[in-house]
């Protein structure tokens, strides 16, 4: 007797499990596609989420509002959009394997909650006044003894053209010899003038240096100035 139980019942679990299992094979599938516009003025909306309602997995609308997704005849697209009021979509022929369909959102409209705007009384506004402290002024940066003075000598002035006489003023500018004494000296001159250029280039760089160095230890970095610089 136990032996024909548990055959019986082995039996039914097995027709059940076939049958579901045939349902499953025998599940008929749609395309659905077409375009999701706006109730008022029939203009197509992009990024409409189109989604199956018993999985969750769908698509978004392109630029056009367009969308093509496939799905159980038997299952409902949901179409939702930041905005619109949510809609659902059942398969009217599911015979069929494509549905052409055109999808009408309405634009939702959301109260806020009021909200009352008063002026403060002139007490109120006094007090506050009152109460507000000024702001003290920063404190002057002080000179840090760990950073270096650089003092740069000044060039040496080159010394006057003199002439002991009119005689040899001309002789040095006709002269094959005052040439070239004047070429010299207007080229020590320019070596002079870059040599002076380059000086004033070293201090200016030594100086933004310092002043990195100095205004690293503060949070709000104000410079320093010393006259002597």
């Amino acid at each position: 007797m136990s032996k024909r139980f548990c055959f019986i019942f082995f039996l039914v679990v097995a027709l059940l499990v076939w049958q579901e299992s045939l349902a499953q094979v025998t599940v008929h599938h749609v395309w659905v596609s077409g375009q999701v516009l706006r109730e008022d003025t029939k203009k197509p909306i992009a990024g409409v989420s189109v989604y199956q309602k018993s999985t969750g997995q769908g698509l978004a609308t392109d630029a056009q509002g367009s969308f093509r997704i496939k799905m159980p005849s038997t299952d409902t697209l949901v179409f939702r959009a930041l905005g619109f009021q949510q809609k659902y979509y059942v398969p009217a022929l599911r015979s069929v394997t494509e549905l052409r369909v055109n999808v009408l959102l309405k634009e939702e409209s959301v109260q806020l909650r009021e909200v009352k705007v008063s002026p403060a009384s002139p007490e109120k506004v006094d007090r506050v006044l009152r109460n507000m402290k000024p702001r003290p002024a920063p404190p002057k940066p002080r000179m840090n003894a760990t950073v270096p003075r650089i003092i740069i000598p000044p060039s040496v002035p080159s010394p006057p053209d003199v002439f002991s006489s009119p005689l040899s003023f001309l002789y040095e500018q006709f002269s094959k010899e005052g040439r070239q004494r004047s070429r010299v000296a207007k080229l020590m001159e320019e070596r002079e003038r870059q040599k002076a250029a380059e000086r004033l280039i070293i201090r200016q760089d030594s100086i933004r240096q310092a002043r990195l160095r100095y205004n690293r230890f503060f949070r709000d970095t104000t410079s320093f100035y010393d006259p002597r610089w």
